[in-house]
């Protein structure tokens, strides 16, 4: 078991990615916090965690509150001890509203939860952390921390930018203390929520955008989120890990479409290349 013994706060545990990866740390033998909003929710991850075998705990906070995070998170010391695994997952998706039109409380609400919801999580737990002699932070940000959010507002694309930049900075910090700070940028991931708000049409279409063919699964996060939580990742601080089937290589109307024009049109050049070199293919 790969994180036998560990404490391990996992936000916005609730339901989709937050889940699947408190599912997969307490396979591999920690001891989780599940932190959501939605109470129900994160009773229902604990109990699938306690059906493994595995031991969890819910604590409601609001991430966007300092207090109610500093409160959250000496409780959870209480209970378990120190914790040793901090993945700031909690998000919103923002408004969605073009800069222009969009209220201000909106943009400031978007922040708060993916940008200063996971500075004040950090500011928690690193104190704890540095007394152990190390821990690990993920940060969950988004593609749209490598590339626009055409379909998101500049609050969203902002948010994760920025938590990004602060993932960065915070690795650089806290290398002495070996405390390893590393990003995960998930492409666009099949959630139960993205499922309900969304036609079988629509998600045919982004799985055509997908250079390996299909949406990624919350399970495909909580891999990378566990080999980043884990010692096989001892040397890895600072980095941007994007899980996202290949859609950083480009996107176009219909993948496959593309695909086959490019290798029509590599195999002209190669035709070509063959000639000038007196090679007869």
């Amino acid at each position: 078991m790969e994180l036998f013994g560990r404490i391990a706060l996992v936000t916005g545990a609730g339901s989709g990615i937050g889940r699947a990866i408190a599912i997969r740390f307490a396979k591999e033998g920690a001891r989780i916090i599940v932190n959501d909003m939605d109470g129900r929710a994160a009773e229902t991850t604990v109990q699938e965690i306690e059906e493994l075998g595995g031991q969890a705990h819910t604590l409601q906070a609001n991430i966007s509150n300092r207090e109610e995070v500093h409160g959250m998170v000496a409780k959870g010391v209480d209970r378990f001890g120190p914790i040793d695994i901090l993945v700031n997952n909690a998000g919103t998706g923002g408004a969605s509203i073009i800069t222009r039109d969009m209220p201000p409380e909106a943009w400031e609400n978007t922040v708060s939860v993916n940008l200063n919801g996971a500075f004040y999580c950090c500011q928690a737990v690193i104190p704890g952390m540095i007394e152990k002699g190390g821990g690990k932070i993920v940060n969950i940000a988004s593609l749209a921390a490598s590339r626009m959010s055409k379909l998101g507002g500049a609050d969203y694309t902002a948010s994760k930018y920025g938590l990004v930049g602060f993932s960065h900075h915070l690795a650089f910090e806290l290398a002495a203390y070996k405390i390893n700070v590393n990003t995960v940028c998930p492409g666009a991931t099949l959630t139960p929520l993205v499922v309900s708000k969304t036609t079988e049409q629509f998600r045919d279409t982004i799985s055509k955008q997908i250079p390996l063919g299909r949406w990624v699964a919350p399970e495909d996060i909580a891999e990378a989120v566990l080999f980043l939580a884990s010692d096989r990742s001892a040397m890895i601080t600072g980095v941007v890990l994007g899980v996202d089937g290949g859609q950083l290589l480009g996107i176009a109307a219909d993948y496959q479409e593309d695909l086959a024009r490019r290798m029509e049109f590599s195999a002209a050049n190669l035709t070509r290349y063959l000639e000038s070199q007196g090679v007869k293919k």
